[in-house]
């Protein structure tokens, strides 16, 4: 795979969201009309993974080489073997997760594509050009992602010794925590700062720093809101709580960032709409994590994980990572989003994560306070579900249908 030809990695990206969207539109399907066919866990399973490595993960890396690897390094064969081996494991886990499940062929698999995720982000954080405060974002996220990593093999071990404990639990919390808080929350907002940075688009320079600051803050101690379930020290509830506030001091320096972007670009509608819509996601994930240090609502949100919890984490990939990944790879100009047919796909999209985010926080809610639960709801559910995945198919295409054309 040769990286001199950009578009194919993102073309890659995009195929693998769009077989991950029709993983959980089955997983819907399931819950909407049960089938003794289908494998639940299996099927879950492909789903998340190929979402976030084959997705999440390769439109992320993508963004950093175009914006932060010096032009001349970006062919060296460390990068094009070792993205042809991330590419290759990501697709063979469509199939074997569906298949056999988390077992022998899975795991070879990720532990293939960890082992060569640390040859990639090594080799990248030695060829990262900068010093500013996008630079320090993206080298932190894959720092994070690094830590993320090492629970992985921790889990093999715990999972031999001890089975599915508490402490295996905390230890996928773990990863799941500094993949998206750390390593895609930090990577994506310092390439959305480089994009604003190229465009000649002036932030105060202070703004920017406290946001880092506060947000690197943040980053460790909130790991602790994702194991409050399996404990009942009241100080832990604080650090989380500290943690989820530093969180939200950082999001008020994020406004005032936005506010002065937004003064300035002369982007298109589509463009502005996926960008507040992203801040909007992510001003939500911030406020849920604030009331997950409670007690009251970690109990809750536990009896109702196939809401709440379910809730947040597709508020996370689908809201906040996904509709900041198409911005950012429209801005990169490398999706094309400017046709009628591409941007009806997005309007799909939006109104499919809008409605099923809706619904599963209202039905958790409902059933939190003992009202009528919504009528239907699995049809409900498949039905915007369906929506993402037709949003996703007119994207798709929209790539193929004519030539990419130059528009902010």
């Amino acid at each position: 795979m040769l990286l001199k030809n950009y578009k194919k990695l993102v073309v890659y990206a995009l195929l693998l969201f769009l077989c991950s969207a029709f993983y959980g539109l089955i997983l819907r399907w399931n819950f909407a009309f049960p089938s003794a066919l289908i494998s639940y866990k299996n099927l879950l399973q492909g789903h998340s993974h190929v979402a976030f490595l084959g997705w999440g993960y390769l439109a992320t890396i993508f963004a950093v080489f175009k914006l932060f690897i010096p032009i001349q390094k970006r062919n060296s064969a460390i990068y094009k073997i070792s993205l042809s081996i991330v590419v290759l494991t990501i697709v063979l886990m469509l199939f074997s997760f569906v298949l056999t499940g988390y077992k022998v062929f899975s795991i070879v698999l990720l532990s293939i594509f960890g082992i060569t995720s640390y040859v990639l982000l090594f080799s990248m954080l030695k060829d990262i050009d900068g010093q500013n405060t996008s630079t320090k974002l993206v080298k932190f996220g894959m720092y994070y992602y690094l830590i993320s990593s090492l629970a992985t093999w921790f889990l093999a071990f715990v999972i031999v010794t001890q089975g599915k404990t508490n402490l295996y639990y905390n230890s996928v919390y773990f990863y799941m925590h500094f993949l998206y808080n750390g390593f895609f929350v930090f990577i994506l907002f310092g390439v959305l700062f480089k994009i604003f940075e190229n465009q000649g688009i002036k932030i105060s320079n202070s703004l920017i720093k406290y946001f880092f600051i506060f947000l690197n803050s943040a980053c460790i101690p909130a790991y602790i809101l994702s194991i409050l379930w399996s404990t009942t020290n009241n100080m832990l509830n604080i650090i989380g709580f500290i943690a989820a506030i530093l969180q939200l001091i950082s999001l008020l320096f994020l406004f005032k960032i936005l506010k002065q972007v937004l003064a300035q670009i002369k982007w298109s509608f589509i463009s502005k709409l996926l960008l507040k819509f992203a801040l909007v996601a992510y001003s939500l994930k911030i406020l849920a994590q604030i009331v997950s240090a409670f007690p009251y609502f970690v109990k809750k949100s536990l009896a109702l994980k196939p809401y709440f919890i379910i809730g947040y984490l597709h508020l996370f990939t689908l809201a906040f990572m996904s509709v900041l990944l198409f911005l950012i790879l429209k801005q990169l100009k490398v999706v094309q989003l400017k046709s009628s047919f591409s941007k009806i796909g997005v309007a799909f999209f939006l109104t499919g994560v809008f409605f099923t985010e809706l619904l599963l926080f209202l039905q958790g809610f409902l059933i939190l306070i003992k009202q009528k639960t919504i009528p239907n709801y699995t049809i409900f559910m498949f039905i915007f579900s369906f929506f993402i995945v037709i949003g996703i198919i007119q994207i798709f295409i929209s790539q193929f249908t004519k030539p990419i054309i130059s528009n902010k």
